[in-house]
């Protein structure tokens, strides 16, 4: 059972979250909060393993509420949960310790797959967030495909694939659908020109991802 503290000063949010999350018999909401000390309260009397919060909370911002409960509470992932598709405030999100920055404008899937892949310990962003924000995650590609970006996702999406992986189970590796695997996968070899596994795998290879 994941164990899921809801924190947003609009109570509609909350229920609608909380009404969604009450569909997965994996998933329970252990408490709510306001505003952003009653969400650092809460995270340290009831140890959830996931926080969902708000960026513009009352009293105490998203962003601090993050960081303290972070520190109180290290088993406690945090994903953020806002309107605000914003690059700076994404990286002082995840530099707070939040594990995923996910827009409200997410589809219900989307939001199960953060819940999912938080639960595993694993990061989790909106498929729609700033891709400015990428420019942090992602890894120069060199040679003849030099100047091309892929997303931290791409590149892990296809040193799976390199290493014998296929969609159903870098699916349950990474906590994400099948879909969205294959978006990911889709989008980088799209990006690199690559026709084939084994082009990927030569494509590993090359920058390292596996040993030969």
């Amino acid at each position: 059972m994941v164990r899921i503290l809801l924190a947003d000063n609009r109570v509609v949010v909350r229920a609608g979250l909380r009404g969604l999350l009450q569909t997965h018999s994996d998933f329970q909401v252990c408490g709510e909060a306001r505003d952003g000390r009653e969400a650092i309260d809460l995270a340290c009397r009831k140890r959830p393993d996931i926080v969902v919060i708000n960026v513009n909370m009352p009293v105490v911002n998203g962003i601090e509420a993050t960081r303290q409960i972070r520190r109180a509470s290290t088993g406690t992932e945090v994903l953020i949960y806002t309107k605000e598709n914003n690059s700076n405030l994404i990286r002082e999100a995840l530099s707070a310790g939040a594990r995923g920055y996910l827009l409200k404008s997410a589809p219900d899937e989307e939001i199960i797959e953060a819940m999912e892949a938080l639960a595993r310990h694993r990061p989790f962003y909106s498929s729609s967030v700033s891709e400015q924000f990428f420019d942090t995650l992602t890894m120069r590609v060199r040679g003849d495909s030099s100047g091309v970006r892929l997303t931290a996702r791409e590149q892990e999406i296809l040193k799976l694939i390199a290493e014998g992986h296929r969609g159903k189970g870098i699916a349950l590796i990474l906590g994400i659908s099948k879909k969205t695997v294959d978006t990911h996968r889709t989008a980088a070899m799209r990006k690199l020109q690559l026709q084939s596994v084994a082009e990927v795998v030569r494509y590993a290879v090359r920058e390292k991802l596996i040993h030969a």
